[in-house]
């Protein structure tokens, strides 16, 4: 997904790729929401997913690699009162939209820790896009903010 369809773009951030750079990252879309007045479903789902995925690409989205780290967040207003924020970063490619929903437990006892940021994001977000455009990885969160 290039630019998101018809959408205007509202903002951006470049963020470092440290564990405490996810605090600037969703304290810049908490200012967003409050500007833009999103309903408070819509400042979580999205707040909640950038989490997620940001914290994905720290983690491992460089790993083993000697790229100089560039991460940067872009934020969309959509027709019919949707939201987009879009994570674009030159890591290694990996897409999230590709991984199967997690098998649930026959007990709390074989229960895994972890593994389950992207259901949450596709259980809060409208949609969740991911594409490699050159050496980047583009994941699209879209959200309704029309309450």
């Amino acid at each position: 997904m290039a630019t998101p369809a018809a959408g205007t773009l509202v903002s951006t951030i470049d963020v470092g790729a440290r564990i405490d750079d996810i605090t600037d990252a969703t304290g810049w879309l908490g200012t967003l929401a409050d500007e833009q007045g999103w309903p408070d479903a819509t400042r979580f789902a999205l707040e909640l997913s950038l989490e997620e995925a940001l914290t994905n690409v720290v983690s491992y989205g460089f790993a083993g690699t000697d790229r100089q780290p560039h991460i940067r967040i872009e934020c969309w207003r959509l027709p019919e009162g949707r939201v987009a924020v879009r994570l674009i970063d030159n890591g290694v490619p990996f897409d999230p939209t590709s991984i199967a929903e997690p098998v649930v437990p026959d007990s709390i006892e074989d229960a895994r820790i972890g593994g389950h940021g992207v259901q949450l994001m596709r259980h809060f977000l409208e949609t969740l896009d991911y594409s490699r455009e050159g050496e980047e990885n583009q994941l699209t969160l879209v959200a309704n903010a029309a309450g």
